[in-house]
């Protein structure tokens, strides 16, 4: 009795070890499964990434293609462009006075252009009207000559020049509502300089 009680034991620990073995086996499959599904996500939202750059590059090229058949049908109508952009020489009043030598400097704000004529009156500043097609004398910088012409924010000013034959830096502006010439507030040149050329 006693031997066959043992033996019933050994065949419960033989149950009991399969069970626990089949358990564990479930635990292991159940964990795989688990893994599979995030890997399945993680590959869904890469699918779903690069479905939505896909769909990006498509709008740019859609876009791009649009602008190339424009650009084509525009390219296709040259008269119409010619006709928009048709440039020409027409003659327009002559200046006050004579351009002899020197070097004179133009600077155009609007519809107006300014001239120094570095002519027998070097301080002479003329402008002239697109518009209008007429030519009007400003009132002349006084003492400098050989100025340097622009525009800053709409207002004429001169760049250096020189006074007795000594260069100069100062910035000057025209003020239109006095008519006079002011001290702008734009500091002289480090370097003065006699007949300076302007870029503005």
């Amino acid at each position: 009795e006693q031997e066959m009680h043992t033996k019933i034991q050994v065949k419960e620990q033989e149950i009991q070890a399969k069970e626990e073995e089949i358990q564990a086996k479930e635990h292991e499959l159940q964990a795989n499964e688990e893994l599979k599904k995030c890997e399945i996500m993680v590959k869904e939202k890469e699918i779903e990434q690069r479905s939505h750059l896909l769909a990006v590059k498509n709008t740019s090229i859609e876009k791009l293609t649009d602008q190339v058949k424009k650009l084509q049908q525009h390219s296709a109508q040259p008269h119409l462009l010619s006709a928009q952009y048709q440039l020409s020489w027409s003659p327009c009043a002559d200046l006050p006075e004579t351009l002899e030598s020197g070097f004179p400097q133009s600077v155009m704000i609007g519809d107006v252009v300014f001239v120094n004529t570095l002519t027998d009156n070097p301080n002479d500043i003329h402008q002239y009207s697109i518009n209008d097609n007429e030519w009007k004398s400003i009132l002349p910088r006084p003492m400098v000559f050989g100025f340097g012409l622009g525009q800053l924010s709409g207002k004429l000013i001169t760049v250096g020049g020189g006074d007795n034959g000594t260069a100069v830096g100062n910035v000057y502006q025209f003020n239109e509502e006095s008519q006079q010439w002011e001290e702008s507030t734009i500091p002289p040149m480090p370097t003065p300089r006699a007949v300076p050329c302007v870029i503005t």
